[in-house]
């Protein structure tokens, strides 16, 4: 076992040797994660397991633990996301085996180039992301949605009405 994540791996002689590597990694790295969060701080526990089932199928299995800071699309505020996820991806080098990949890997395409491990984390982090992400059972949330009381008898004036005004013309 090696107890630090490289940058990059050349992930199929990896699992060629059978390696299991485990470490820490900053979410600042994570730059395709970035955009989605309010926050770079913290580090998530990484464990990454590479070798070959009994069918000969290269594999690439891990686990993410750790937290990362989104914004509440309820009350649209900082919220923590514990993360304990658990993938496993099968090594393919072109599309063509994705077809012979057993149902239980989902396909990680793999090129001559060593693989960049932060990029791999980051995926399998935007992949579990919730599509709208809310407090869970937080009072301060819901009471924020509680007190929130639209515009009474404000006249709107409707964004089609230009269109009406132009189809007369014509």
């Amino acid at each position: 076992m090696i107890d630090h994540l490289p940058d990059r791996l050349d992930l199929i002689a990896t699992a060629e040797a059978g390696r299991v590597l485990r470490g820490r990694l900053p979410v600042a790295v994570l730059e395709r994660l970035l955009p989605v969060l309010t926050s770079g701080q913290g580090e998530l526990q990484v464990e990454l397991s590479l070798g070959k089932d009994a069918g000969g199928t290269r594999f690439l299995a891990g686990t993410i633990e750790g937290e990362i800071v989104l914004r509440c699309q309820r009350c649209v505020k900082d919220m923590q996301l514990p993360l304990d996820l658990e993938f496993r991806l099968g090594l393919i080098r072109d599309e063509s085996a994705v077809d012979e990949l057993p149902d239980s890997y989902e396909p990680l395409a793999v090129t001559a180039e060593p693989a960049i491990i932060a990029d791999i984390i980051a995926e399998e982090v935007l992949l579990a992301l919730p599509i709208v992400p809310l407090h869970e059972g937080s009072d301060e949330c819901h009471a924020y949605v509680k007190a929130y009381k639209p515009l009474q008898g404000e006249q709107r004036e409707n964004p089609f009405a230009v269109l009406a005004e132009f189809k007369q013309k014509q």
